[in-house]
C-alpha cells in the first residue's frame, strides 16, 4: 500500500493552518481525502472549494441525494473511506 505523507493540524502553519481551520469551522472535521494535500495548502483549499460547489450549490438533488452518490461512486471505486 502506498503512503502520503501529511502534515497532522497539531503541526500546521501559516497557510495550512489557515485551511485547516477553515475546514474546522466549516465542517467540524478535516477530511482525509483532502488532508493528503496538506503538503500542497493551496492544492488543499481548491479541493475543498471544489468539493463545497459539487455538494452544497444549488442544484435539483438534495443533499441526501448527493451523499448518495458520493457513497455509491466511491464504492464502485473501491475507496477504502
Amino acid at each position: 500500500m502506498s503512503y502520503v505523507r501529511t502534515i497532522p493540524y497539531e503541526e500546521a502553519t501559516g497557510e495550512l493552518k489557515e485551511v485547516y481551520d477553515n475546514m474546522l469551522e466549516s465542517r467540524g472535521f478535516i477530511p482525509n481525502v483532502q488532508a493528503v494535500s496538506s503538503i500542497r495548502p493551496r492544492i488543499m483549499q481548491t479541493l475543498a472549494d471544489h468539493i463545497g460547489s459539487v455538494m452544497r450549490s444549488e442544484s435539483g438533488l438534495t443533499p441526501a441525494e448527493r451523499e448518495m452518490i458520493a457513497t455509491v461512486v466511491s464504492a464502485v471505486n473501491k475507496c477504502q473511506y
